[in-house]
């Protein structure tokens, strides 16, 4: 009996070695559907949470252009990026099973990393999908040995990650933005703002602006989730309120501002004395002051907002990114210490203020 079986049960996790799936039997949810349609017109980055079908809908994309490369007879890569050797393995087994195209894998435990100009056009001319890490593709470009302009589907995943110098962010200035024949674009993402540096909507949009820029793309989502909350429920928030923490002390506060104020001037002084000798101390002097300043305010603020136990904890989280002096510079490691001092003695503070068995009682 020749049955149609969703394939997305196989999205995201994978259970590829239960599967007998055929590369034809597969039916698409609406909300895929939409999607891929969307995608078809215009370089896209798909926002679906895991297991809502990503991968699917990169498929579906595969095997359309897949479709038209071969009815053109102009040979055409579709290159699959995915930022982890595991991923890659997946996403190699995924697409196998859901196509009939010649599917190559690459990293480098394959020793790719040695392969000749020889050895990439063989693979070229064999393969239809090349799923390759990025640091792969970046130095296969970068080698010249296979050229952007030969690629007409570059989808990336996890592409959240095309930030800082992660290799997707090489691969799109490097290449892609100087590019004359550029490939379409289909990124995914479970969520296309990265937490650090995000405090507000403000920082969450110049992320995704960002992101979109960089990728060249525009971020797409479902809007009506009735269809995914059947296959990919969501959690129930159940909100809590609690009434703001009291200050045990007003003392205390004076205390914490008191040793913020000499530790920072101690830091001033060190700078001054050292400026005439070590003028590229400067800026690495500076660093440690702010990092003071942010410590100074967290602390404050927990106190403010959420007590004294948190207060304790966020003191030890700063502790534990004190950089360390005996990996650092004799002049560098003297400012490091100042602003170790600091938050030993705010964590000496507060734990006289929070009796010890409370505190083992907490850890409990």
């Amino acid at each position: 009996m020749n049955e149609t079986r969703d394939s997305n049960a196989l999205d995201d996790d994978l259970s590829l070695q239960e599967s007998s799936f055929s590369s034809e039997c597969y039916k698409p949810r609406s909300y895929q559907s939409k999607m891929f349609e969307v995608a078809m017109r215009r370089n896209t980055i798909a926002v679906l949470e895991t297991g809502a079908g990503k991968t699917l809908i990169a498929v579906m994309l595969i095997k359309d252009i897949a479709q038209a490369i071969k009815s053109s007879g102009n040979k055409k890569l579709i290159i699959f990026l995915a930022p982890t050797v595991h991923l890659v393995n997946q996403q190699f087994e995924y697409i196998k099973i859901h196509t009939n195209l010649e599917v190559g894998d690459y990293y480098g435990a394959k020793g790719v990393d040695e392969w000749s100009l020889k050895s990439w056009e063989k693979e070229i001319i064999k393969q239809d999908v090349l799923v390759m890490t990025p640091q792969v593709f970046l130095d296969v470009l970068r080698k010249a040995f296979l050229s952007l302009e030969t690629v007409c589907l570059m989808i990336i995943d996890e592409c959240h990650r095309a930030t800082g110098n992660h290799p997707y962010t090489k691969i799109m200035k490097e290449f892609y933005h100087k590019s004359n024949g550029k490939p379409k674009i289909f990124g995914m993402t479970a969520s296309p703002v990265v937490r650090k540096g995000v405090s507000s909507t403000a920082d969450c949009e110049d992320q995704i602006s960002e992101l979109e820029m960089m990728l060249d793309s525009q971020i797409y989502t479902v809007e009506d989730r009735t269809e995914m909350e059947v296959y990919v429920p969501s959690a129930k928030e159940t909100c809590r309120f609690y009434d703001k923490a009291q200050m045990p002390s007003p003392v205390l506060k004076a205390i914490i501002e008191a040793l913020w104020s000499k530790h920072d001037a101690s830091l001033t002084e060190l700078q001054q004395s050292l400026q005439s000798r070590y003028k590229d101390m400067d800026e690495k002097h500076k660093m440690l002051q702010k990092r003071l300043s942010n410590a100074h305010s967290k602390i404050l603020y927990c106190l403010d907002d959420l007590g004294l136990l948190c207060a304790y904890e966020a003191v030890k989280v700063c502790l534990e990114k004190v950089p360390n002096t005996k990996e650092e510079c004799e002049v560098h490691g003297e400012s490091s210490l100042q602003y170790r001092y600091f938050l030993d003695a705010v964590l000496h503070i507060i734990g006289e203020y929070f009796p010890l068995e409370e505190l083992v009682k907490c850890f409990a």
